[in-house]
């Protein structure tokens, strides 16, 4: 458990986190449930996202433009995000205000009023049609169903047209009543913020929450050496490389968190430095790391002409490669540790990323280390667990590829100077 940092659990199930910060003006207030798209069957498929939009259509105490101007009053916007695994909603807002803020909060979770929905899903059409015309977007969730196909791990976070489209109140209220359970929500507090004043607004502002049955969610099963192509009309083709990675528990997350800055993190890293700046060949390129409960997904994405599609994913495979084999760059290891060591701190600065690690971390059962304990992790990390992780998750024939852009033809001669890992160290 961090310093500073008390959990108390309701009865209803509900656990109330809280890191005192009596040096701001701000409480960054926020409450997470542990629903996400990966709990929805696929005829309703979107469901979560929809959920998440209907809560500021107004709750049996607030409409919705009480809640718009309530929040527009405190000087602060009252966000929601929806996830594979959780939604959440969050503010921050200055200690006077807290009280009604939880209390609209509150409300929002435990008794929406399912106003407007035909309106709201109207909205969601257009996000999804805002989503389908942005490419870069676009390919990664071509990138999950080619990892995870026929799960609902691998579908679109907001659904798509068809199953959104046919989503009705019944189906919302089921999915609230089901999912919407104390025991599976979090609400966290950063700020000048006492933890018994907040567990005893919270008592009151999320009443009505129950305990429920917990739903398991089935294992995920990910698939290797896939590849699609989604021709469009466009000037770029957007590409994703993906693989299964690791669940948030694992002890070796930080080891993949300093392989991740290592390929493509930061402007030191290799994917930039070879790709952009030695080379030309993109404008964005990048590595990145989702967490699941019990499972993962790393990869890299970039975006470039047809003309320099092959050279700049050749040259993506060759960095992947030499990482998987151990060949290391002066200081590059210790580098990035020092970067993830510094981020971590300089992150903490705001109470907004205090709160948000604290619902996070709490709705999805892993442990609350302190920024020592962190750090120490970080530190402990060796090129060799780089370089075992490497080889592991990037193994030859492990990729999955997605391809969105105008020449398939281009795509193909791409996949075939793409270089995979094929075992390791030499």
């Amino acid at each position: 458990m961090r310093p500073g940092v008390e959990v108390t659990e309701l009865a209803s199930g509900l656990r109330v986190a809280s890191e005192l910060r009596p040096d701001v003006h701000g409480v960054a207030l926020g409450a997470w449930v542990r629903v996400g798209s990966r709990d929805e069957a696929a005829p309703v498929a979107g469901v979560s996202h929809l959920l998440e939009h209907l809560l500021f259509r107004g709750t049996e105490r607030h409409d919705a433009m009480a809640i718009a101007e309530a929040f527009d009053r405190f000087g602060s916007d009252l966000q929601a995000a929806t996830s594979r695994e959780e939604t959440d909603l969050h503010a921050r807002v200055l200690s006077e205000h807290v009280p009604l803020a939880l209390d609209i909060m509150g409300s929002m979770v435990a008794r929406p009023g399912f106003h407007d929905v035909e309106a709201e899903r109207e909205v969601v059409l257009e996000e999804l049609a805002l989503y389908d015309d942005t490419p870069d977007d676009l390919v990664h969730d071509v990138l999950g169903e080619l990892l995870f196909p026929a799960q609902a791990i691998g579908r679109p976070i907001a659904g798509r047209a068809d199953t959104v489209g046919a989503l009705d109140e019944e189906a919302l209220r089921a999915h609230h009543a089901r999912h919407y359970a104390g025991d599976q929500v979090v609400v966290a507090a950063a700020g000048p913020l006492e933890h018994e004043r907040l567990v005893a607004l919270v008592e009151a502002a999320f009443d009505g929450l129950a305990p429920a049955p917990t739903h398991a969610r089935p294992a995920a099963v990910a698939a290797a050496g896939r590849r699609a192509f989604v021709g469009r009309d466009l000037e770029q083709t957007h590409i994703a490389v993906g693989g299964c990675g690791i669940g948030r528990t694992d002890d070796r997350r930080f080891a993949l968190a300093v392989l991740d800055q290592i390929l493509g993190g930061g402007a030191s890293s290799r994917l930039w430095q070879e790709i952009r700046e030695q080379r030309g060949l993109v404008y964005s390129v990048y590595s990145y790391v989702t967490y699941f409960q019990e499972t993962g997904q790393v990869g890299l994405a970039l975006g470039t002409r047809s003309e320099n599609l092959a050279e700049a994913l050749g040259v993506a495979g060759t960095e992947i490669h030499d990482l998987a084999q151990g060949r290391f760059r002066d200081g590059e290891v210790q580098r990035a540790k020092d970067n993830l060591k510094a981020r971590l701190l300089l992150t903490m600065d705001s109470t907004v990323a205090r709160m948000s690690r604290l619902g996070r971390h709490l709705v999805s059962d892993v442990p609350l280390m302190s920024d020592t304990e962190v750090a120490r992790r970080i530190d402990g990390v060796t090129e060799a667990d780089v370089r075992d992780l490497a080889a592991e998750l990037f193994a030859s024939g492990a990729l999955c590829v997605a391809g969105i852009g105008p020449d398939e033809a281009a795509f193909d001669a791409a996949l075939g100077a793409f270089r995979e890992p094929v075992g390791g160290a030499a």
